[in-house]
């Protein structure tokens, strides 16, 4: 495999960090969401709405779906983003990049 341009590696490095923020954002509010659903759960109960909710449980169930959806969606960008540097580094064909025929437009002076 060729060696990736400067350009190439930064490509990758912003897909990487771009996917990382997502996977860390997602994560965060998906385990607010779990933390307030336990809440909400817990005030049924102490209201004499609802069965009583384990904290341990709730929130290892929240940290897993957050952990499994975020894992998801990163590994979404990833693979789009890798998908758009490959398609776009393309090695050259007979010293030309596909695409590119080598002749140049010249205006008529």
């Amino acid at each position: 495999m060729a060696r990736l341009s400067r350009r190439e590696r930064l490509a990758v490095a912003f897909w990487l960090v771009l996917a990382l923020v997502a996977w860390n954002g997602l994560y965060d509010v998906l385990l607010a969401r779990s933390t307030q659903n336990y809440l909400f759960r817990a005030a049924l109960h102490d209201a004499g709405r609802g069965p009583a909710v384990d904290l341990t449980t709730a929130l290892d169930i929240g940290v897993r779906d957050a952990r499994y959806i975020a894992t998801l969606w990163a590994g979404v960008l990833l693979v789009a983003g890798m998908g758009t540097v490959r398609s776009l580094s393309r090695p050259e064909v007979g010293g030309q990049r596909p695409g590119n025929t080598g002749s140049q437009l010249t205006s008529g002076l």
